[in-house]
């Protein structure tokens, strides 16, 4: 879609309308004349090529300004004029331009009914979702995710002690940090999205019931901001966290990337620069996991990068307030649902995503925006394949706890092989299609310690050169 056949048409209609714009507007006083100010309006686009320095070279020639590099997919982004835009258009070392579109975080308050009880303000509140896809029993084995680091590339990660102290060290588990919104050298989450969801993935502190709240508690942490105070967000930096990430791995023993954001489709998968980005990040040997997106429950509805055929995709479901009960169970219609625009099933799988109780400061945008969610102890619920995603990049940090040498192939394959199928408790049915569940619900035990032979995504080794 984003090509230069794309960006053409789009200069052509501009074109028409600046026309237009000449033949009625003679009469429109002051010396900005409306035609001269849209002209010369710039925006932000990603412009790739041939190599990145040739990209650069032509927007410095065409007057664009490059704002950042994008080497992980052989661009830039950068700020052009619609003069600009249609001399890069024509130039033959410029292979797409792509608006740099807008991203925001797959969380929401939380309003489903009934509301839990609130705690007295000297207890931590109790997080069902470990118990629910079965952490606890992972846990009883020695497994907590110790020795695997996990990013969180999102609106950042608050000193919650549930994200910094760790279970057998006072030391931080925060071992790395960076800021492409306000450029902080310290953590912050200003909206409280990305520390909600780092909480459900490592959250060490133990609630009411004595078991941690989080998936993996014994995993490090990465936090990778690039969402606002607002949760949102742009292509650019998106791209900007997941090659920071790639350039990092090594040092930082970075093993799963969690992308609990989503964006509109614009494009076939491949022509996307985040999904390239994605792809690229799984071909240098991350494990990534993304949420579908909460604009189900119609089919198409699955955003990016969840439509990457590649990374992992997570749908949500709920318990219905019955942790213990799983004849209640349902997913909820605002879990985004597949097929995608290129015919490819997800979500792959399911995970609890309703009623998410984990950390979040106060002052955060969301809990002030929505003061009847906080819970006591800096707590928050929230609903959203935000938090369904999070649950599987805790169960992805166990896999890889239990067993270092696994490949994001063989990850993803023993997520889908051992996943549980919603069924209808009356009937024995499938109580959904493939396209609302995917492979069915994460089941944490089976995924961590069943011998499952195999690997997802056959033909990756046709995308060995973006490793």
């Amino acid at each position: 879609m984003h090509t230069k056949a794309f960006a053409l048409q789009s200069h052509r209609l501009l074109s028409a309308i600046l026309v237009i714009g000449l033949l009625t507007g003679a009469g429109v006083p002051g010396p900005f004349h409306a035609t001269t100010a849209a002209s010369e309006m710039e925006r932000s686009y990603i412009v790739q090529g041939t190599t990145v320095e040739h990209v650069v070279r032509a927007v410095e020639q065409s007057g664009g300004a490059v704002t950042a590099r994008l080497d992980l997919i052989r661009g830039v982004a950068a700020l052009l004029s619609a003069t600009a835009l249609a001399q890069l258009q024509r130039d033959p070392v410029i292979q797409a331009i792509t608006p740099d579109a807008a991203v925001v975080g797959d969380g929401d308050r939380d309003d489903d009914q009934p509301k839990p009880a609130r705690h007295a303000k000297d207890r931590l509140p109790t997080a069902d979702f470990p118990d629910v896809v079965g952490a606890d029993y992972v846990w009883s084995q020695g497994v907590t995710g110790a020795g695997v680091t996990v990013a969180v590339v999102d609106s950042g990660l608050d000193r919650h002690p549930g994200l910094i102290v760790g279970l057998d060290s006072r030391r931080s588990r925060i071992v790395g940090w960076v800021d492409f919104v306000e450029h902080r050298r310290l953590p912050v989450d200003p909206n409280g999205h990305g520390s909600h969801v780092a909480g459900v993935i490592a959250n060490s502190q133990t609630g009411a019931d004595g078991e941690w709240n989080g998936v993996a508690p014994g995993v490090n942490l990465v936090g990778v901001r690039v969402l606002d105070e607002k949760g949102a967000g742009t292509y650019a930096g998106v791209i900007q966290g997941l090659q920071w990430v790639v350039e990092h791995k090594e040092r930082l023993n970075i093993r799963v990337v969690n992308l609990s954001l989503s964006a509109a489709v614009q494009s076939a998968y491949f022509d996307d620069p985040l999904n390239q980005a994605v792809t690229a990040a799984w071909a240098n040997g991350l494990v990534v996991v993304t949420s579908a997106g909460n604009s189900g429950p119609g089919a198409l509805t699955v955003g990016v990068p969840g439509n990457n055929p590649y990374a992992i995709t997570v749908g949500a479901f709920t318990d219905a307030y019955t942790p213990d009960d799983w004849s209640d169970d349902y997913i909820p219609a605002w879990s985004s649902s597949g097929p995608t625009h290129d015919a490819f099933v997800k979500p792959d799988l399911l995970a609890p995503g309703g009623h998410i109780v984990s950390t979040m400061r106060p002052d955060a945008y969301f809990s002030q925006a929505y003061p009847e969610n906080r819970l006591a102890r800096s707590y928050f619920t929230m609903s959203g394949t935000s938090q369904a995603a999070a649950v599987v990049s805790g169960v992805a940090a166990l896999m890889l706890a239990h067993n270092p040498g696994l490949s994001p192939d063989q990850v993803k394959q023993r997520l889908h092989l051992t996943s549980l199928p919603q069924m209808d408790p009356d009937t024995g049915e499938a109580g959904y299609s493939v396209w609302r569940q995917g492979a069915g619900r994460v089941m944490a035990p089976e995924a961590v310690f069943a011998e499952v032979e195999g690997a997802a995504n056959a033909g990756m080794d046709i995308l060995a050169d973006l490793a």
